[in-house]
This record gives structure tokens, sequence and C-alpha cells, in this order.
């Protein structure tokens, strides 16, 4: 099965807890796939700067509990890799904190 992506939102001013929230992350979840860098600019459909997790489906469900845990208050949108990207950000996704808007014509 394909992995689930996560994508933890950070404003400028809250880089260094972004890092600090990446870095908690990569250690209590060592199943990641990817891992990606903090994107300090707005990307893709994302209107905040983000980082990028890649989690397979088997640790799914203990990676959401660990993620809500350590996200350090920022939003975080989870959503399942698949050919219909617009579906799985709006109709298959989860959100740890605030909802964030998206750019869905991007997906289009």
């Amino acid at each position: 099965m394909r992995p689930y992506h996560a994508h933890i939102y950070f404003t400028l001013e809250q880089t260094e807890l972004a890092a600090k929230a990446q870095e908690d992350i990569i250690r209590a979840i060592p199943q990641l796939t990817y891992v990606g860098r903090l994107i300090p600019m707005p990307i893709g459909p994302h209107t905040l700067p983000m980082f990028e997790i890649h989690i397979p489906v088997a640790n799914l469900e203990d990676a959401i509990q660990t993620i809500d845990t350590l996200r350090q208050g920022l939003s975080v949108l989870i959503h399942p890799v698949q050919h219909n990207e617009l579906q799985a950000h709006t109709e298959l996704a989860r959100w740890l904190g605030k909802p964030l808007p998206l750019k869905l014509e991007v997906l289009r």
C-alpha cells in the first residue's frame, strides 16, 4: 500500500518550533520513509511554510497519535497518496490542530 503524507505547517516566526517538532517526530517514529526539509515558503497547494514526512500505512494510527503529541501546537495535514490528489487533500484528509486553507485549484 502507498504511504501517507503529513504536512506540518509553520509561520516564519515558528521556524525554531517547527525544527524542534521535526526533530522530536523523527526520533519518535523511526518507521518514517521520508523526512523533508523545512520549506520556508508556501509551495504547491500549501498556503504556509511546511515540512513533509511519509508514513507507512502499517504505522499510521500510532504515528498520528505521536505526531499529535509532538506537533508543538502546529497544524498538520495527513492524507493518503493516491492518483486523485484533490480527493486525498480534502475528503480523505485528516487534520491535527487548526485546519488551514489550501490552494485546491493546484490539485484539479
